[in-house]
């Protein structure tokens, strides 16, 4: 268990919401930019849904009030995606439309393949109405080419990721070496079509491809990464003028994440033991 604690701490912030300012805060202070998540999901009742909108409405608050550089991220299981579509659409519009109230960025993280459809689906209706929202789309789904370009061409904004969960074959790329390409594909495509858009990986050779490609392009991009590593990476890209921004999560369900942490992607094992070296 201290084994696991150690992993926890390295890459979360603590189980409140404070101490997720505090590590916003952190961020900023070496340049940082921050993306805030509650930990939890897969709720099977209103009342947890409704406890978890309440949560994050108190996070737009504390990043109002505190005036860090931070921006929010959810997840929809958490919010009722498993049980009921419509309230959880409810539940996004009525965290977002608080969020741009205050000027501030919502992210919609992406679950496994089971929620794909309607995580986007949820995401172009709220679209519509909040334009300072975005989206993260796996690199190891097959379908993500198509879905890159429906949601560039609404104006949506996308967070590219390699993905994190396992997935059949039928669907999905499996290898680290196509993941890779098909990472280095849809990049490209957003590099063409999107003026804005995030990149988070912590893959030197795709970062470097993406500050190559930049040149050409001068695109709005910024890089995120996992808070508690990498931290030479990141500030180097600092350095650069790039922007970075620590994706923050707290709660008290640091365990499950951490065990899935690990069990999605040893490779996070390394990255971990990396930034306790700082290389």
């Amino acid at each position: 268990m201290s084994f696991l604690i150690r992993f926890a701490r390295q890459w979360i912030a603590g189980e409140t919401l404070d101490s997720a300012i505090k590590s916003a805060e952190k961020a900023n202070n070496s340049g940082i930019g921050a993306i805030i998540n509650f930990l939890g999901e897969h709720v099977r009742n209103p009342e947890e849904a409704k406890t978890n909108l309440e949560e994050n409405l108190r996070i737009l608050d504390a990043i109002k009030n505190s005036g860090v550089k931070a921006s929010l991220s959810i997840k929809l299981t958490q919010l009722g995606l498993d049980f009921d579509k419509n309230q959880c659409l409810s539940n996004v519009e009525t965290i977002v439309g608080s969020a741009s109230s205050k000027d501030i960025f919502v992210w919609i993280d992406m679950e496994n393949s089971t929620y794909t459809e309607d995580t986007i689906d949820i995401y172009m209706d709220v679209l519509k109405k909040y334009r300072k929202t975005g989206i993260a789309i796996q690199a190891n789904l097959l379908r993500s080419g198509k879905d890159v370009k429906t949601i560039a061409a609404a104006g949506g904004v996308i967070r590219l990721v390699k993905g994190a969960y396992r997935e059949n074959k039928e669907i999905a790329y499996t290898s680290h070496s196509e993941i890779t390409i098909n990472f280095s594909k849809l990049m490209g495509y957003l590099f063409y079509k999107s003026p804005s858009f995030a990149i988070a990986t912590h893959d030197d050779i795709l970062i470097d491809e993406a500050k190559n490609v930049n040149e050409t392009h001068g695109r709005r991009i910024e890089f995120q990464m996992l808070m508690g590593v990498r931290k030479s990476l990141k500030d180097g890209l600092v350095s650069e003028g790039f922007v970075v921004v620590d994706y923050i999560p707290y709660g008290k369900k640091w365990l499950p994440y951490t065990l899935r942490r690990i069990r999605e992607r040893k490779r996070n094992i390394l990255l971990v033991l990396r930034s306790v070296f700082d290389i």
